[in-house]
């Protein structure tokens, strides 16, 4: 609600989180720059990196404003909403590059491909569902100027239906753990003691990767479970919008890190280099032999 943001500790919640995303924008430039110098022709991937990676600006920018600007039921709204769409789509990519990520460890294996597939699909649902939710006609009372019960109960509804968001998240990046931490174990139990850096650099940085997403979101399904009335509910949400931008960058990047270096690792084993071997009986004197 709009009292939430009169807090200054609120305030600093709200802001900070700029700083992390200038931050990280700062420190993978180059590698975006690389990457988008390299590709030939756009993929879903592509799309999936620019949702994470811009569309938390929309989010910082109308949460700055609000927290900082002059409050109006109409500015919340319009907070309320862009924050709603920028969650969602942030989210839906984020898993959705985690997702490629985990096929391309079990590019071999179809039963688990459709079973991983089948799980976002019913994860995008359900977020989707949230969200829709969430943006309701009765939205306009949690912004009124004062707090009514109401108005209170319909916030309570609002960030009951963001945990959930967090919950679908949470529920696929921990199946994510499992089918990766499954794949180790049974690739070790088959023998495959020695595997190729790209297969090692996918078991774990998925791992790696899905075990922080999976913290972000338990961090605010804590958050938003905490009383309305208190204040003190959802406040790092923005934190997880650009947390979770930051990690889905840094995921493709690591993907393609590594598949160069592996490009660049068969280049090597496959070349062959000529011989340095001569035969130099021409130079044996003829006298050798008597």
């Amino acid at each position: 609600m709009v009292l939430l943001h009169t807090e200054q500790t609120i305030k600093y919640f709200r802001v900070a989180p700029a700083a992390v995303w200038a931050y990280d924008y700062c420190l993978t430039f180059e590698h975006e720059v690389r990457m988008f110098g390299s590709m030939s022709r756009w993929n879903i991937a592509s799309i999936m990196f620019i949702l994470t990676r811009y569309a938390p600006i929309a989010w910082l920018v109308s949460d700055i404003y609000v927290t900082l600007g002059p409050q109006s039921v109409e500015t919340c709204l319009a907070t309320y909403r862009t924050a709603g769409s920028a969650l969602v789509l942030i989210m839906l990519a984020t898993e959705g590059l985690l997702l490629m990520r985990t096929l391309a460890l079990w590019y071999d294996n179809n039963k688990v491909k459709r079973f991983l597939l089948a799980s976002y699909l019913m994860v995008a649902i359900s977020m989707l569902t949230c969200d829709i939710l969430a943006v309701s006609p009765n939205l306009k009372s949690v912004c009124a100027p004062t707090s009514t019960e109401s108005s209170v109960d319909e916030a309570s509804r609002v960030e009951h239906l963001i945990m959930g968001m967090f919950v679908s998240a949470a529920m696929f990046e921990l199946t994510v753990v499992i089918v990766t931490t499954y794949h180790s174990l049974t690739s070790r139990a088959t023998g495959m003691r020695t595997m190729n850096g790209l297969v090692m650099n996918l078991w774990k940085g998925s791992l790696l990767y899905a075990l922080s997403l999976f913290a972000i979101s338990v961090a605010n399904i804590v958050s938003f479970s905490l009383p309305v009335s208190g204040g003190q509910s959802g406040i790092i949400d923005v934190f997880q919008g650009v947390l979770h931008g930051v990690m889905a960058s840094r995921i493709l990047f690591d993907l393609r890190d590594a598949d160069g270096r592996e490009d660049s690792h068969s280049r090597l084993s496959s070349y062959v280099p000529p011989s340095n071997l001569q035969f130099a009986s021409h130079t044996i004197p003829m006298t050798s032999f008597a």
